[in-house]
């Protein structure tokens, strides 16, 4: 008996379940719908996946992916949705439901009919996964005693839609760290169904061995994604910024004048997540330069675009004591609350620095440090209206000249020189300039700091956005390509033939 052609197969099955009583296996609790799929076609009896698919989806085009399955809407049309509406299925079973919380309506509409037809768009590009540093691979998950349990219990093993988010890297019934399908072990689009129990251990990769305090922390953004998906909230991106700086204030983390210290709250995020870096869509905290406010920036300050879950995530759990303080602040954030409490702050320190130093005749330093206001802002004030002060030099120890010299030789910003010292700018700028020596070291190490870190993003970006052009990959946010374009445009070329 010779095995029919799609075509075939297609016309024999034109009305599947229409005279029938539909007799499918019933979505199991946190199922994903490609694991739904998966034990469909083991019971169908089909030698082929496509012919599973095509009783399914009404077509043998295998688009039918793991994290965005296409053609929602003749899926529930054929199985007279008796597995819920495409909305439900989007939302509850494939990874739509993770994002949507972070992206606007409009967005989340075209994602959605993007899932619902076969034809439209790309959901992964729609979301704006492919410039998000994090990557848009999603590779299959699962925890082996969960896959135990389910053997034991149900018969067959399944993938839950959780272990699927990105930012769950922990089992939170059994503690367990999950583990993911090698490379060339995930299916792809219809190639296959497969169910963890079918995968070999030499097809799973483990996550690599994490401290203690890692785990728990990866525990704990685990049970903050689980969180937000249960509360289904739509954020605002405006009032997500104001929070997060109302708590980073609540911390001690900005200075008098509301303004946040990103840099040291990022060599604190960096402390205590970057063996997180070492996992799949963590690697983010890798790129984390001491000189760069990084994730911090990105998501306190006004910087429109799209930005991924995993990053809110890690924030949140970085800033916040539990998911319910973060609601709260969340719930509670107002613009003119922070910015008025800042303006009051301000006022009154800079008039009690101003009586300090014209009435009372303290020195500049002693008054500032009296009014809690930075040296150098208090000398900018003070000299903007116009208060007269003394001037005294600053004289630098000899261990205070031996610390810059090795920070310049190694080639740190002047920014970053001057939040570790203490020192102005303008201070460490002129003792740069009074050895040309160390000068000229400085300028060669920093043009090398920057060259390895431009190409190390160029890299990632040619490696996960694959044919795409160059012209696109310059409108990626801090691309870089511009500036190896003018200052190593030898190895761009040698790098882009086609350049």
């Amino acid at each position: 008996m010779t095995t029919p052609t799609m075509a075939e197969f297609l016309n024999a099955n034109t009305g599947l379940f229409d005279d029938l009583p539909i007799n499918l296996p019933s979505l199991m609790e946190g199922e994903t719908l490609y694991s739904w799929c998966a034990r469909y076609h083991r019971l169908s009896g089909n030698a082929m996946t496509g012919h599973s698919y095509a009783q399914l989806f009404g077509t043998h085009r295998p688009s039918l992916k793991h994290d965005f399955p296409k053609n929602l809407s003749e899926l529930c049309k054929r199985t007279r949705s008796c597995l819920g509406t495409p909305e439900a299925l989007a939302l509850e079973r494939t990874l739509l439901g993770y994002y949507a919380p972070f992206i606007s309506s409009p967005r989340y509409q075209r994602a959605l009919e993007a899932l619902c037809d076969l034809r439209m768009t790309e959901p992964k590009h729609l979301l704006g996964l492919m410039a998000s540093r994090v990557g848009a691979s999603h590779p299959l998950k699962a925890c082996p005693k969960c896959i135990q349990h389910d053997l034991d219990e149900l018969g067959f093993s399944r993938w839950l839609m959780e272990h699927q988010w990105p930012s769950v890297w922990i089992c939170r019934r059994h503690d367990t760290p999950l583990r993911h399908l090698v490379g060339h072990s995930q299916p792809r689009q219809l190639r296959d169904w497969t169910l963890p129990e079918d995968h070999s251990s030499g097809e799973w990769e483990h996550l690599p061995r994490l401290r203690a305090a890692s785990i728990e922390k990866l525990a704990r953004i685990a049970s903050i994604s689980a969180s937000i998906a249960q509360i289904s909230v739509a954020f605002d991106d405006e009032r997500l910024r104001i929070a997060y700086r109302q708590a980073a204030q609540d911390r001690g983390w900005a200075a008098f004048d509301g303004s946040l210290r990103t840099l040291v709250m990022m060599r604190h995020l960096t402390a205590g997540y970057r063996e997180l870096a070492t996992i799949p869509a963590f690697n983010f905290l890798a790129d984390a330069d001491q000189n760069d406010a990084g994730v911090i920036g990105l998501l306190t300050r006004r910087f429109p675009g799209l930005h991924h879950p995993v990053k809110h995530a890690v924030l949140i759990a970085f800033l916040f004591d539990s998911v319910e303080h973060f609601i709260d602040t969340y719930r509670t954030a107002a613009q003119e609350k922070i910015s008025n409490g800042a303006d009051t702050v301000v006022g009154n320190c800079r008039e009690a620095l101003r009586r300090l130093v014209e009435f009372e005749k303290w020195s500049v330093s002693r008054a500032a440090k009296a009014t809690g206001i930075p040296l150098c802002q208090a000398c900018r004030w003070l000299e903007s209206i116009g208060v007269p002060y003394n001037h005294r030099p600053r004289m630098l120890s000899d261990q205070t000249k031996e610390q810059l010299r090795s920070m310049l030789i190694a080639g740190d910003d002047y920014g970053q020189i001057a939040e570790r010292t203490g020192l102005k700018k303008s201070l460490i700028r002129a003792f740069a300039a009074s050895n040309k020596a160390l000068r000229d070291v400085w300028r060669v190490r920093r043009f090398e700091c920057l060259r390895d870190r431009h190409r190390a993003h160029a890299l990632e970006l040619f490696n996960t956005m694959r044919g795409v052009s160059i012209t696109a990959l310059k409108s990626v946010r801090g691309n870089g390509l511009m500036w190896l374009e003018r200052h190593d445009r030898a190895w761009l070329t040698k790098t882009i033939p086609t350049l």
